[in-house]
């Protein structure tokens, strides 16, 4: 009986602390969602008048609640611009430039990152600073000099020059990520590995790689909004109509006195759904990515 009169007097004020420890955690995190949501909140309005202005009917471009809302919904600028437009076709060619570069860069860039995080390369520091200088380079600086070098190669007005320099420009950042990802997995087990007899190609492709994969979806998100988004080199090095990919569409419904702003909002929402679907997809990867964690 003393006993387990002692035992019991030892572990309810243990249990106890440790409600007591708890509490101001929990106090503390519903402070920041009740800061957190609003932020949200508050983020989501430009998405809301983007997606509500694109209901908007030509014959009736009046709103209502803050200019949020149209007065009257219509899916008529959807039907107007896929009537004025191939937007399959230039579907198709948006994934042409984007869904390869992707491949690219989280192949290319992993390789590139496990010889950099393990294996002995000539000049290793070098190659890293010169990386992280690389993504100092804003891209309308390179506009000009892309534009003469694809020239120079016969890749103007072609779907597969943009692969390449999207995937030129996508390397640095995949990997300064992926190699940090690498350098997380204890060194044991690289070493470990090779006692075993596994070569290098093995250790990659078996370990490290399905290791990176939370620094892999960072990449893919970060190389496909790249890639998708960008209006700026399709314009210069494209000129062929048939080959624009699908972010060139709004320039169709632009001008001085922007006559369709209920299709230019509709096109904007079309381009956006892919890169939100994506996100969908494989937000826990990219959640645990950019916390450093390894699954």
């Amino acid at each position: 009986m003393t006993a387990t009169s002692e035992t019991r007097t030892l572990i309810v004020p243990k249990d106890t602390a440790g409600r007591h420890r708890h509490g101001a955690p929990g106090r503390r995190v519903g402070w920041l969602h009740f800061v957190l949501v609003p932020l949200a909140v508050l983020w989501l309005v430009p998405i809301i008048m983007v997606v509500g202005l694109s209901m908007m009917p030509p014959n009736n471009p009046s709103t209502q609640f803050f200019g949020l809302f149209p007065a009257e919904f219509s899916i008529k600028n959807y039907l107007t611009i896929w009537d004025q437009n191939p937007i399959l076709l230039h579907l198709l060619n948006s994934l042409l430039i984007t869904v390869p570069s992707v491949l690219l860069v989280c192949l290319l860039g992993s390789m590139t990152a496990f010889a950099l995080a393990r294996l002995r390369v000539p000049l290793k520091a070098l190659i890293f600073g010169v990386l992280i200088l690389a993504l100092i380079l804003p891209m309308s600086s390179i506009v000009v000099a892309t534009f003469r070098i694809l020239q120079s190669m016969q890749l103007y007005n072609n779907l597969l020059g943009l692969v390449l320099v999207y995937s030129a420009l996508g390397l640095p950042f995949a990997v300064i990520i992926i190699r940090t990802s690498y350098l997380a997995i204890p060194l044991e087990t690289y070493e470990a590995a090779r006692l075993d007899g596994a070569n290098s190609w093995q250790i990659f492709w078996r370990i490290y790689l399905p290791l990176g994969k939370p620094a892999l979806a960072v990449v893919a998100v970060w190389q496909t909004m790249m890639s998708w988004n960008d209006f700026l080199l399709p314009l210069v090095t494209l000129g062929d109509n048939e080959l624009k990919p699908l972010t060139l569409v709004p320039l169709a419904y632009r001008g001085m006195y922007l006559s369709q702003p209920g299709a230019l909002f509709a096109i904007l929402v079309l381009i956006s759904i892919p890169v939100v679907l994506l996100f969908v997809f494989i937000q826990k990867y990219l959640v645990n990515g950019l916390s450093g964690a390894i699954k």
